[in-house]
């Protein structure tokens, strides 16, 4: 079977997007699927096909070309189309249905209540004057959690969904965990819609003064408000930005850290949760990510993302024994291994394309 995903940004600075669609190419081609990746950005390393596109909307002439090209040469059977509101998408399930080409829709978290507070109007108008008409003819609507599937359903009534979540990948080395620097960690995009402010505040009335907070994640404008917040709690050196991090790095700060913080107000299972999971550290994210809420007690922790709450998360975890934090970090990997692992979930997947093509 060969597929293509169409998506807006590729680049590292998509955050979850690029991974879960990363993950999902590479189990599939693992898998003997033929899968190929379009997108606006991309990095350096990546072999995937481009359009670069400047504009807020992505537009560029050259998108059409290029997936009917794709589609010519590599015979493709199914167009997967990630994400909602740019013209890659738009062109994208076009394209699909005026040439009869099944195609899979994934909203990522797109539709959320949350993200519909700014823009509201543009994204009304862009909703039901030009996406809807084209999306609600995809064959399947992926979906990752129960609450995304709910609230999508209000926009494609008549729309088969198939729910399926995030995933990561257990194929992992085991290592030992170094606790010689005590610290908690945030990692993920620099936004607002993250909560970081919120992380900060409840940070700074932890009493324990020699834990600290590592912030990992592209610097960007917003940086300079969180910055102006650590310096109103005269947080000092006890708060650390430490940019964007990727591979080995990335991975061993996961792993070293005394526990990981997402207080996020809208996400879809967050690929940041299930990565805090694999590599064994305990995880304190909210309700709006959709995880089960067993995670309350598989190690992790449900909070809504007030700072009353997430204070209180971050005081119980902080005065975990070096035994307990170990315990904790060991019973989130089991939970994240059995719901959220590639290797139990994988078939979801080829269920969701054979049914796309039967459709």
């Amino acid at each position: 079977m060969k597929i293509l995903h169409i998506v807006e940004d590729f680049s590292v600075k998509s955050g979850g997007l690029r991974s879960a669609i990363y993950s999902l190419d590479d189990h599939l081609k693992k898998d003997g699927f033929q899968s190929y990746i379009l997108s606006s950005e991309k990095e350096k390393e990546d072999t995937i096909y481009t359009v670069p596109a400047t504009n807020k909307w992505l537009y560029h002439k050259d998108w059409i070309n290029k997936i009917d090209s794709i589609v010519s040469e590599k015979k493709i059977d199914i167009i997967h189309i990630h994400g909602v509101w740019l013209y890659p998408q738009y062109i994208g399930a076009k394209y699909a249905v005026k040439n009869n080409i099944p195609f899979v829709f994934s909203c990522h978290g797109m539709y959320q209540p949350w993200l519909w507070k700014k823009g509201t109007l543009k994204k009304k108008l862009y909703l039901h004057f030009l996406s809807k008409k084209w999306f609600r003819k995809a064959k399947v609507i992926h979906t990752i959690t129960e609450n995304e599937t709910k609230n999508t359903r209000k926009f494609f009534k008549k729309a088969q969904f198939i729910e399926i979540p995030n995933l990561v990948s257990f194929s992992t080395t085991e290592a030992v965990p170094d606790f010689s620097d005590k610290y908690i960690l945030y990692l993920g995009r620099l936004n607002k819609t993250k909560g970081i402010d919120v992380l900060i505040t409840a940070f700074a009335n932890i009493v324990d003064k020699k834990v600290t907070l590592k912030i990992a994640g592209g610097f960007n404008d917003y940086k300079k408000e969180l910055e102006t917040l650590v310096k109103t709690y005269k947080l000092g050196e006890r708060v650390e930005f430490l940019g964007e991090v990727k591979g080995t790095i990335k991975e061993k700060l996961i792993q070293n850290a005394w526990a990981m913080v997402s207080p996020t107000f809208s996400d879809v299972i967050g690929i940041v949760n299930l990565e805090a999971g694999l590599f064994k550290t305990p995880m304190i994210t909210t309700y709006k990510t959709g995880l089960k809420n067993a995670w309350n007690s598989n190690g992790g922790f449900l909070i809504e993302p007030t700072i009353s709450e997430l204070e209180k998360a971050l005081t119980e975890v902080v005065n975990y024994t070096i035994e307990k934090r170990i315990a904790k970090g060991e019973q989130l990997h089991a939970f994240v291994k059995e719901n959220y692992s590639w290797e139990q979930q994988f078939p979801k997947w080829k269920d969701l394309y054979e049914l796309t093509l039967k459709s």
